[in-house]
């Protein structure tokens, strides 16, 4: 199958996808009824298989990856919450990444840069690890940044390394807060707020030492070329 017959099938299957999920399904996605569902299963073995395929489906369907993160904390609290929703992410992370390689070529890269990614292919391109970290970081749709790393030629253990260390923040962030606040802990609103800016000046000073490792690794990189 060529790339363009690739790239022909794969966005029929996501449009169509988002149509029938958001009509159909888009109410079992709901933070509110997943919960219900996985509470409703109580410890047993099957509720963090379902959550994953949840988390999967979800998410290829344009749900905002936060809202799964905090449907896990409200579930299993901040332990074994934030490990049940990293685990689940770096899986379809995975699977995204590795349906844009097999989509590939020019066809998903011109697809993409169409939409205002070409920024992102460059920098996935030519940062590897450390550019996944810091992208991580930016709120853009989960599968457009996992489909825009498979698109790219960077390494995929470059990927498997950048993409489970850039989760981990927002996996922490969100699966405490949500705990917290279903926990109905004393001062939990305001225990809420300082978390989330504590947790913002993290974010963005990971990103800005990502970014700092990526220009030094480059700078040595054009040095020792020369």
């Amino acid at each position: 199958m060529s790339s363009r017959a690739k790239l022909l099938l794969l966005i029929v299957l996501i449009a169509a996808g988002a149509v029938i999920g958001r009509s159909s399904l888009g109410a079992h996605f709901e933070a509110a009824t997943v919960i219900a569902t996985l509470r409703s299963l109580g410890n047993s073995a099957a509720a963090i298989p379902l959550y994953f395929l949840i988390f999967g489906l979800a998410t290829s369907l344009f749900t905002p990856a936060v809202a799964m993160m905090i449907t896990a904390g409200v579930t299993w609290g901040f332990w074994p919450g934030w490990l049940v929703v990293w685990g689940a992410a770096n899986v379809w992370a995975n699977v995204h990444f590795l349906v844009g390689r097999w989509v590939a070529g020019d066809e998903l890269t011109r697809w993409l840069r169409q939409r205002g990614a070409a920024w992102l292919l460059r920098e996935l391109d030519h940062g590897g690890a450390l550019t996944t970290i810091m992208v991580r970081q930016l709120p853009f749709p989960f599968p457009l940044v996992n489909l825009a790393g498979g698109a790219s030629p960077m390494r995929w253990r470059d990927w498997v390394v950048g993409n489970a260390v850039g989760l981990v923040p927002n996996c922490l962030i969100y699966t405490q807060l949500a705990a917290a606040l279903a926990d109905g802990v004393d001062g939990a609103k305001e225990a809420a707020a300082y978390r989330v800016i504590t947790a913002a000046v993290g974010v963005i000073a990971l990103g800005l030492v990502s970014r700092w490792l990526q220009r030094r690794f480059a700078l040595a990189k054009g040095a020792a070329a020369q």
